[in-house]
């Protein structure tokens, strides 16, 4: 009795979070659905990807730059606004999108490094984790570093060996809160990050952009749900790209905004019981 009362509280706790959303997945350990030519989603439920193990539902889309391209999508296509990650991937006609930056609830303004079209939307005084899409050979290319960019003189300095002349020439770029992995090494702090203060030992739902050399990777962790996943913290996302086999990765914006959306469906359950957060910016996922 008391199990079937648990379980019909959770029910009813997460049907506004995911009132589109695909059913989550088998509980083995890994699920693998082809959605299009070069894109696949992956679903983990394996709570020893926590320590101390627990409940954990993870939506990885691996994809392959090749067949697909990644590209900023903003909010009702204008700043500051807010909109949420389903609408602004219908809008796009994206086969999948992910939230993107932080920004600032009461408007939907840019908190850091943004740049959209090759216009730098948003700057930065602090070295935050960054990436920037590069289209090279007819391919999509990921930079990843720590990187400060003055909105005003519309330049870029990074600060762990990418040239600035790369972020002034891509056309898309946005800054995350914690570089996690950069070709293959494994940041345990993040002073010059400037994070607060346990936002990185703590568990929360999370999203996580990523390359392992050949595949780009788009992912979210599902938290604040108790009966269904926990979240995760820094060291606990770094085991998960590890995991996943990249060489880099950088969180992105994640509590309540942590959404993913594939073919027009939340196939995550986003934390807030209102359901998928309205944001400022996507990144959204598109065929060649």
């Amino acid at each position: 009795m008391r199990a079937h009362a648990l379980g019909l509280l959770a029910l009813l706790w997460t049907v506004p979070a995911a009132q589109n959303a695909i059913p989550p997945g088998p509980t083995s350990p890994v699920s693998i659905q082809r959605i299009a030519d070069g894109v696949e989603l992956q679903r983990l439920h394996d709570p020893a990807l926590l320590t101390p193990a627990g409940p954990v539902a993870v939506q990885a889309l691996k994809l392959d730059p090749r067949k697909v391209s990644i590209e900023i999508a903003v909010a009702n296509d204008r700043l500051p606004a807010r909109e949420t990650v389903p609408a602004i991937a219908a809008r796009r006609k994206a086969v999948a999108a992910v939230n993107g930056g932080f920004f600032a609830l009461a408007n939907g303004a840019p908190a850091g490094l943004l740049k959209v079209r090759g216009r730098l939307i948003g700057g930065t005084t602090r070295a935050r984790g960054a990436v920037a899409i590069l289209e090279r050979g007819g391919q999509t290319r990921l930079l990843f570093d720590r990187v400060i960019a003055d909105r005003g003189r519309g330049t870029y300095a990074p600060s762990l060996g990418s040239a600035a002349a790369e972020w002034q020439r891509a056309k898309d770029a946005v800054a995350g809160a914690g570089l996690l992995m950069l070709d293959g090494r494994t940041f345990d702090e993040w002073a010059e990050e400037r994070i607060t203060a346990g936002f990185d030992t703590t568990r929360h739902p999370r999203t996580m952009i990523g390359e392992d050399g050949t595949s780009i990777w788009l992912v979210t962790v599902d938290g604040r749900q108790p009966w269904l996943s926990l979240g995760m913290s820094f060291a606990e996302l770094q085991g998960l790209a590890r995991r996943l086999g990249l060489r880099s990765a950088l969180n992105l914006d994640g509590g309540g905004s942590t959404t993913m959306v594939v073919r027009g469906v939340i196939v995550n359950n986003p934390s807030d019981p209102a359901g998928p957060r309205p944001v400022s910016d996507a990144i959204v996922v598109r065929g060649r």
